[in-house]
């Protein structure tokens, strides 16, 4: 049972949280960074995402099963915050849910937690570090690794 996103989530590191984390200064890079930042989180976040769980606050929709308990059911990318719609089928056989899920924004910042923050930032940082996808050290080419995995890895919803 696929997510769909209805709305987009919201962001889950800053620019200027990521200008700190790169020690950048300057804004002749803004752009780059702000895609650096989207690329990263996208890589991670929703239905899509490696994570398999919402980061960003957002609403999605996903057909359900009909039948059993509506507090037994399982919902794609955790966390759900709240139950928003309900549509039942024709046929009776599933319900499409529209349900609000990932990590609030409280007082102005992200609760999404610190290691999957920290992930993103290292991204972004090896992303602006390194413009290509190989490297060639000693005339050996490497894929660059992203080491981010140890820190993302509790947070992955494995199906």
């Amino acid at each position: 049972m696929p997510a769909t996103i209805v709305t987009p989530p919201a962001p889950i590191v800053t620019l200027e949280e990521a200008k700190a984390h790169l020690r950048v200064d300057h804004a002749d890079e803004d752009a780059l960074i702000a895609a650096l930042v989207a690329t990263a989180t996208a890589w991670l976040d929703g239905p899509d995402g490696w994570l398999g769980r919402a980061l960003g606050e957002q609403v999605l929709e996903a057909d359900v099963p009909a039948d059993g308990d509506p507090a037994d059911r399982a919902y794609p990318c955790p966390p759900v915050r709240e139950i928003l719609a309900e549509t039942p089928s024709a046929d009776g056989v599933t319900v499409t849910v529209r349900y609000r899920a990932g990590y609030p924004v409280i007082d102005g910042s992200s609760t999404v937690p610190a290691p999957i923050r920290h992930a993103i930032l290292l991204m972004v940082g090896h992303l602006y570090g390194s413009r290509d996808a190989v490297t060639t050290t000693a005339a050996q080419p490497a894929v660059l690794p992203l080491g981010v995995e140890a820190l993302l890895a509790p947070y992955r919803v494995w199906g």
